[in-house]
């Protein structure tokens, strides 16, 4: 079986997010797992900064003759309506490259890009034969089109075009049952279709030793005089992030002087302002909530294994990799309870409602005050994140697409 991976996930602005980790550790457990399959993978040439380093993530576990680069005129980001002749032309120049590789199967790792960049993705535009898989996430913007697409009648069209090449898929990977569900329901999925691959983190996720003089550093760098609770991950709406604080503030007096409140990673600066705004009116004092702005892999696990507690009020998630990654590095973690979350870190005392707040301050607040408790979630949560593994989502992955193939 040849099977042909679409890797724009690593490409384009998704590199920066959860989902650009997901295309390289996805592709890279395939790679290791492919047995007598044969893998290549497709590389966009308008992003030529990332060819290289893509290159070399896979330099142990695939021939570099396997890794091939195709190219189309540019720009194309969908943005602006007047790449659209040219977006359509590399939609085609696209679907040729690939249906060139004589491919057995075609997986998408991320099939919504090229709104503000130059990813292009398209199915059944142009190959009508080939067999098309592709990595299903979540459908956020399609169950909430009040706050993601009608504010922006060009994100919304582009979205809708999306969706309907996503129909056409021949098979769809889901990071989790809870996204696997979200598919069936939603739009009207065929069982036999949509399998739950899960998702998995990489190795460089465990638990460390952090030298005292590196720990002051990162400390002094990001404004950190005490210990703290981390949250790390997106600021849109669906984060939950003012209720986050909300609840902070909401903490007993002699807890708040003793942690401080920590989001870990590049927020929008609009975000920042309107966070700003919900934290004055929460009478939160300047040093009590640190925004750290963008933290390099390295940082984001030294935080982990630093933070008193990870907490992660999302409402809305298909998977969310930031728990995942917080257990893995051996962090106490609290969660909302709500979509995929419950399946992730799978302990009921762990979780809360993140549509109370109050809900929130307490259960944050025992796992400040409590010890005990906290070394219950840190026991739980590196068992927990010891059951997903890349191998496994890719073995599950490759016998999806055998029994597409010789159906």
């Amino acid at each position: 079986m040849r099977i042909v991976i679409d890797m724009q996930g690593a490409q384009a602005e998704s590199r920066f997010r959860g989902i650009g980790r997901y295309t390289l550790g996805f592709a890279q457990g395939v790679a290791r797992n492919r047995g007598k399959h044969e893998v290549l993978l497709a590389l966009n040439g308008l992003f030529p900064e990332t060819i290289e380093p893509i290159r070399a993530a896979f330099q142990e576990v695939l021939p570099q003759e396997n890794i091939r680069v195709w190219s189309a005129p540019g720009p194309v980001a969908n943005e602006f309506p007047v790449n659209d002749a040219r977006r359509e032309a590399a939609e085609l120049i696209r679907e040729a490259f690939l249906a060139s590789l004589k491919p057995d199967i075609i997986h998408i790792c991320s099939l919504f890009e090229g709104y503000i960049d130059d990813a292009v993705s398209s199915i059944r535009r142009f190959d009508q034969i080939s067999k098309v898989s592709v990595s299903l996430y979540d459908l956020i913007p399609f169950l909430n089109p009040d706050h993601y697409l009608k504010p922006n009648p060009t994100y919304a069209q582009h979205y809708g075009r999306k969706i309907q090449f996503l129909k056409k898929a021949a098979l769809y990977l889901a990071i989790s049952e809870f996204s696997r569900q979200e598919g069936l329901q939603c739009l009207g999925m065929d069982e036999n279709r949509i399998i739950n691959a899960s998702t998995a983190i990489g190795t460089e996720f465990h638990p460390i030793s952090i030298r005292d003089a590196d720990a002051t550093k990162l400390r002094q760098k990001f404004g950190l005089t005490r210990p703290f609770v981390l949250y790390t991950g997106g600021s849109d709406e669906r984060k939950n992030l003012p209720a986050l604080i909300q609840a902070y503030a909401a903490l007993p007096e002699e807890l708040r002087r003793e942690h401080q409140l920590v989001f870990a990673g590049r927020i929008p600066e609009i975000n920042i302002e309107a966070l700003g705004r919900v934290s004055e009116s929460q009478g939160i004092r300047p040093d009590e909530l640190c925004l750290t702005g963008y933290v390099t892999d390295e940082e984001l696990i030294n935080l982990y294994n630093l933070c008193q507690l990870f907490v992660f009020p999302s409402l809305h998630e298909g998977f969310g990799l930031p728990a995942l990654e917080a257990m893995a590095c051996g962090a106490p973690i609290i969660a909302a309870n709500t979509s995929s979350l419950p399946e992730v870190v799978a302990l009921e005392a762990a979780l809360f409602d993140p549509h109370d707040v109050t809900s929130m301050t307490e259960k944050m607040a025992r796992a400040l005050r409590d010890a005990d408790f906290r070394a219950s979630l840190r026991e739980h949560g590196l068992r927990q994140a010891r059951l997903f593994s890349w191998n496994t989502t890719a073995e599950r992955a490759i016998r999806a697409w055998a029994q597409l193939v010789n159906s």
